[in-house]
């Protein structure tokens, strides 16, 4: 079942709900402050949830990078996944991209999650590079990008 999911613009108030899906997420996660740093100092950063029956079900970490719109962070509530929560996310990230008139959207994905890697394949992002001991515990990722501005593409 996919669910009719509402997303908006993260407010401090959002930040626990956010760190509890993080946590829950990764193996590694980013730690809190980092969390409120990012989202507090860093004049580029934007954050974004998805909420259902006013719940925080799902976040987005968008970095504007000039022309490129880096997604920093992504997760989605254990309980809601699978219900098409993720793919609006990205789907929303891809909308502002173009919107701002951006030549790419790109993001960092472990090598051994497929199944995010699929879901970035179905909406037209390609495996551009592997990163080698990208995260924390040594595991290797891959670069994926999406090219906005046709003319761009190289």
């Amino acid at each position: 079942m996919k669910l009719s999911v509402k997303i908006e613009k993260a407010t401090t108030k959002d930040f626990n709900e956010i760190y509890e899906i993080e946590i829950m997420s990764y193996e590694t996660p980013w730690p809190k402050e980092m969390f409120v740093m990012d989202y507090l100092f860093n004049g580029k950063s934007e954050y974004f949830v998805a909420r259902w029956m006013k719940k925080v079900i799902g976040f987005i970490g968008l970095w504007d990078e000039g022309d490129k719109l880096h997604i920093v962070n992504i997760a989605v509530h254990p309980d809601y996944r699978k219900k098409g929560v993720g793919k609006k996310l990205i789907e929303f990230a891809i909308k502002k991209a173009k919107k701002a008139h951006k030549n790419e959207i790109y993001l960092e994905v472990r090598k051994t999650n497929k199944i995010a890697q699929a879901l970035y394949s179905k909406l037209g992002f390609e495996i551009r590079e592997e990163l080698e001991n990208y995260y924390n515990n040594n595991e290797n990722g891959y670069l994926m990008r999406k090219v906005i501005n046709e003319y761009f593409r190289n």
